[in-house]
Parts: structure tokens; sequence; C-alpha cells
């Protein structure tokens, strides 16, 4: 029987079981052997409980962030305890298969290798590793983490067995890594016939990369892998080879979808000279005549894209004015009724789309209708984008859209009798209402909300006005955002658009989304990072705009405070002694890391909400740095934005900034096509 490489002989080969196919895994032991390499000066040779922890956190995040792409690379901790953690799906799963089998690997590995610093498990379409450093390209890892199974059955011409499979690898290598293909995938898969008369005679084949890999590195990876098979297990129908980074599959009986395979190149056809001289001519005679008949399919290629553009625009424009559709719409009389004919003395709040108004059905609900203003010059397509967004969104921590009527185009919401965050928070007389448990639960359930308008719900959408005006509270105190006036939705892949024009309040608009108009979720997190800050401190983060004698702004006193590790002097003076400081430090700390001046030093929602979640990450959470916006001089009324761009550095006024923006709590919008 074939033998493994003496260097394998030091791994700890565990057969696991998955729900639905075999695995193998492979425990490092960190320690090197005389035929090792030597290890990475960053691993340690004994776990620990924080290290561990950290590893079974990131495995519980890891299907629903590797699902929707097939990759994902995450992280968490700080030192020795830190720990990466990677899931790949394999190139042909969908999105839903991907998950189903990441949740079934991580519940498996997650008893396995628990002493181990670094290991690597293989399912049969998913592919898990962690290890205390994200330095994995190396000798050291891929020589102790190589594994190799085969076949037990043998092929009948093992020569042109080997020799097709040698020329099979080196094309499907050459796709995976090839920086002019789909790097992205870092996935190939393709066939050769190795004997034509054999029913059996031709060959499958599969590799793939992690996609943390540049191009070189997964080339180097592939072509580590490729000579194992032949040197241990020579002669047979076919096996895997596998180490920390990469894989290859061979196979004579198919297992994974033949559409994904690339033609293979045809073989020239020898002729005689004679024949060559015709074929030439004929090709010139070809030549000619494609010429002429290429230019006129261009043509009908570019009226028939022109036609396709056009009716896009069209079903896309009877898409939007049916957005409606599947809501229950209801007749202007009865809101009439409800709302005692719009009485003024029933009307909550009004703003630039014009106003809203409480209201009360026959069976004894009570409702908030919002009506477009006859003098609104900005509202109706806000309104319009709203019913689109608020029919598709649907969560316990987003307002819910109870109807429509398209008479008088009314919005009708359900009804939030504690008013909006702002009304309360920034109110002597009513901030002690809040006290910090219901504060850290409003603090939780508008990352809630974030987490599912990024990532959970059927579109991806950026809220782009959040602020505590914005965020409305139930009997309970529950949190729930409100107005997708502003709001945009992303499709498939997109996660970052720039506009011509930002809209949304000074203050709580993210640096890079007020100078270049570029908005992410990213944004969204910057704004949650300012409602943070404004909840523990209970004071308007854009108060210093409009109060000449302020010195410091409310960012620049929370950044010291935390410095110094004491929020007494910044912490809402409503909440007394008796909040508990850690936690306090905790969430502010989570908000000036969503206020970094870099958005990819941001914490998405999911990370937020984690932190949030879990009592021990306060110890494993990144330092943050200065927050943006963030200014110290003495006498300053206008804040020094420190966000980097083409405009010389200095305080600008409102009259000077780039983009429309608002100074109060009022929101200004540029009406712009989504």
């Amino acid at each position: 029987m074939p033998t493994m490489p003496s260097h394998a002989l030091a791994l700890v080969l565990l057969l696991l079981a998955a729900s639905k196919a075999a695995s193998q895994g492979v425990c490092i032991d960190p320690r090197p052997s005389s035929a090792a390499a030597p290890a990475p000066p960053t691993s340690n040779t004994t776990n620990s409980s924080a290290f561990r922890t950290n590893v079974l956190t990131l495995l519980n995040a890891l299907p629903q962030a590797v699902a929707p792409t097939g990759f994902a690379s995450l992280s968490l901790g700080t030192g020795r305890d830190r720990a990466f953690v990677r899931g790949l799906c394999r190139g042909d799963t969908t999105p839903s298969q991907c998950l189903a089998d990441m949740q079934a690997s991580v519940i498996d590995l997650r008893g396995r290798c628990a002493s181990n610093r670094s290991a690597a498990a293989y399912y049969d379409k998913a592919y898990i590793t962690f290890a205390d450093t994200n330095d994995t390209i190396n000798l050291y890892y891929e020589k102790r983490s190589l594994n190799a199974l085969y076949d037990v059955l043998t092929v009948s011409d093992p020569e042109s067995f080997d020799r097709t499979y040698n020329v099979l690898m080196k094309r499907l290598v050459a796709r995976a890594a090839s920086e002019g293909g789909n790097t992205s995938a870092m996935f190939a898969t393709g066939e050769a016939v190795y004997a034509p008369s054999d029913p059996k005679g031709t060959m499958y084949g599969l590799v793939q990369c992690m996609r943390d890999l540049s191009a070189s590195q997964c080339d180097w990876c592939l072509q580590s892998l490729v000579p194992v098979l032949p040197t241990c297990c020579y002669g047979y129908q076919g096996g895997v080879a596998r180490n920390f980074n990469c894989l290859l599959r061979i196979q004579i009986y198919t297992f994974y979808d033949l559409a994904l395979d690339a033609p293979p190149p045809a073989a020239p056809t020898p002729g005689s000279p004679d024949e060559t001289r015709r074929n030439t001519r004929l090709q010139h005679v070809i030549l000619a005549v494609a010429i002429s008949v290429g230019t006129l399919f261009v043509l009908v290629v570019v009226l028939a894209c022109v036609r396709r553009q056009r009716k896009r625009i069209k079903a896309d424009k009877e898409q939007q004015d049916n957005a409606g559709e599947g809501l229950n719409y209801i007749s202007l009389q009865v809101l009439r009724v409800a709302t005692s004919n719009f009485s003024i003395n029933n009307k909550l709040g009004e703003g630039g789309f014009g106003e809203v108004f409480k209201g009360e059905m026959q069976d004894g609900m009570k409702i908030a209708v919002k009506r477009l203003s006859k003098d609104s010059v900005q509202g109706f397509g806000e309104l319009k984008n709203e019913l689109v967004l608020a029919n598709k969104l649907k969560h316990k921590n987003l307002v819910q859209l109870l109807g429509v009527c398209l008479q008088e185009k009314l919005l009708v919401y359900e009804y939030m009798p504690n008013g909006s965050l702002d009304t309360i928070i920034f109110n002597s007389e009513k901030a002690h209402q809040l006290d910090w448990m219901k504060r850290s639960m409003i603090i939780s359930g508008i990352a809630r909300g974030l987490l599912y308008l990024h990532q959970e719900s059927r579109l991806k959408v950026i809220h782009r006005d959040l602020k505590p005006s914005n965020v409305l509270l139930d009997l309970d105190m529950n949190p729930k955002i409100s107005d997708f006036g502003l709001s945009r939705a992303f499709g498939g892949d997109q996660s970052m658009d720039v506009t011509k024009r930002a809209v949304g309040t000074l203050g709580y608009m993210a640096p890079e989304y007020a100078y270049h108009g570029q908005v992410s979720t990213k944004s969204d997190m910057y704004s949650f990072g300012v409602v943070v800050v404004e909840i523990v401190t209970g004071r308007r983060n854009n108060a210093s705009l409009d109060d000449d004698t302020a010195s410091r702004s409310l960012l620049s006193q929370v950044w010291e405070a935390w410095s110094a590790g004491s929020m007494e002097e910044v912490v809402d003076p409503s909440l007394g002694r008796g909040y508990p400081k850690n936690d306090v430090l905790k969430c502010v700390q989570i908000g000036l890391l969503c206020l970094q001046e870099d958005p990819s030093a941001r914490p998405a929602a999911w990370e937020v909400v984690l932190m949030l979640d879990s009592p021990s990450m306060s110890m494993t959470m990144r330092t943050p740095t200065r927050p943006a916006f963030c200014f110290t001089q003495p006498g300053v009324s206008n804040p020094t934005l420190s966000y980097q761009s083409s405009r010389p550095r200095g305080a600008i006024t409102s009259q000077q900034l780039p983009t429309p923006v608002s100074g109060n709590d009022v929101t200004i919008s540029d009406v712009e096509p989504r």
C-alpha cells in the first residue's frame, strides 16, 4: 500500500463525520519537528481559554458570513489570544447549500482540536481553518497540514492517466490563479480523456484556493499539491490532496456541475502544403466576408441593447409604480375619521415631506399617518422611496407600515406612544425615564435593526439619515428605526456607491459621505456611533455648532474621558451614580470604533451586535483612535474636518460645506433618481 511523505507522519489525523458526507481534519501541533520547517514566531506552544473562546465565537458567526459569497475570513481578540478563522465553500455550491454545509461543519468542528492553536477541517463541500496568525502562506502550515486520500481501484493505463493528469492540472491551476481570469473565485474545473477506448477513460478535475491568497500565492500552493497524488497514489483511479490554503481533486466520474467546465483547447489538425495554401486563400475570403457581416452584426447588437435597456427602464418604472401591491389600502374617509379630519390637536410632528398625525381606528388600534404636504418640493420622491422600501422590510426594530392611501399620498404606520428618542434623551425633565438598562437595550435594538437592513433583509439598505429623531420608542421603550425617505437599496454584491450630492443631517454624516458622496454600510455605522455617544451623554453632537461659547465638541470630550478611563464628567447626569461603569465604557468604546475616520476601521453591524451581546468581548475589542470630526482647540465653534481630501485642511463653516447639510435636527434632502 502507498504511504504518505515522512513529514505527514507528524500530523494528528481525525476521521470526522458530517451530516451528509465524510470529512477529514488536521489539528496542527505548533511545535516543529525535525522534518518540518520552523514554526512561525507568532505561534504559541500552549493554548488558552481566551483563544479557544475567540475561536468558538468566530465559528458561530462563520456560516452567516460565508454563505452570501462562499468565503469569509474573520478575526477576534488581541495579542496571543487573537484568533483567525476562515471558511470556504466549494465553488459550485449555492448560498443556501453553503449555509447548511457550513452550519453542519461548525457543529462538528467545535468539539475537535480543542487544545491546538491551528487546525484545518475538510468536508465534502466546506473547508474551515483556524490559527493564531494570519501568516499561514508558508511551508510550515502547508507541510504539516498536507493530507491525501485516494480510491482503492486502479486504472487500466497508469502512464496515460499520469500524463493526462499533469496536463489537466496545469490548465486548471493556470485558470484558478490567473490574474487575467476570475481570481475572486480562485476555483476551476475541467475534464480530459486519458483512455479513448475505455468507457471510464475520462478524468474530471477540480482545484480551489482560499480567496485571501494572491494569484501568485494560489499558484504556488496548487503547484505544491499537483505532484502529491502521482507520488503517493500512482495508478489509482483518483484522489484528493489538501493543505492549509488550497485543495485539488481528480476522479474518473463526475462530482461537480459540468456546466462549470471551460471547453478544452482544440488540437490542431496537421495537413499537407497544398491544403495549407488552399486553407490560406479560404481564410482570406472568409475574413473579407466576416468583416462585412461582423459590422452589420455589431449594429444589430447595439440596437438590440438599446431596445433592451429601454424595456428595462420601463419595467423598473412600472415596478416602482406598483410598489404598493400587497399592502393594506385604507380609504381617505377612514383616515379622516381616525385623525378627526387631520386635526391640529392630533399632530405629532412635521418634516420636509409634510406632517404626521395620530389617529385611532374603529377597532381601537392607534396609528400614525404621514401626509405629504401639497407645498412640499422634496417630499414626493422621499415618500415614494419610503413606500417601496417599507413594503419589503419587516423587523421588530423597524417601524411597521400598516397601510397606504393613494388618494392623498398617505402612509399609515404603527403608533409609537413614547415618540422619538430625541424628545427624551435631550429633555432634562424626561431623561430620567431612561435608566442605563433601557439605554443599553435601545443601543442594542438600533444595532439589530441596522444588521437587518445591511445584511439580513432581501435588499441591502443604507439608511443614510440615522439619528435620534428617526428612532421611535414603543410602549416598552423598544427602539424602532423609521423614516426611509432618504434610504438607498443596493442590489447583488454592491457594497458602496457614490452620490452626486450627499443628503442628511450635520453631525451624523460620515466624513467620506459628506465630502465625496461615498455611501456604504459603514456610513450608517458612523451615524450609529454618534447616536451611541448621544444616548450615553444625553447631549447633541451638533449642539456646539449652535453654541458660540462651546470650546470642545462632544466627541472630543467623550474621547478624552474614555482615554482617561472615567466617564463621570460626560455621562448624562440623569443617570446618577448607579450605572455600571464597565458597561458604559464598553458602549462608548463601540461608539468610538464606529466613529473612526477610515471606513474600513469601523465595525460592521454584525460585529457590533456580537460585541454588545458578549460580556467578555470588552477585553478583546480593538482600541479606537481619535474619531473623525473631533476637535479640541479652545474657542473653535465650527469643527475642523479631519477627513483627508483634496481640499486644504481648515475650519469650515456650514456655508462652506460642499454638500447640502442641516445644522439642526431637520433633514435636508436633495432629490435624485434612485
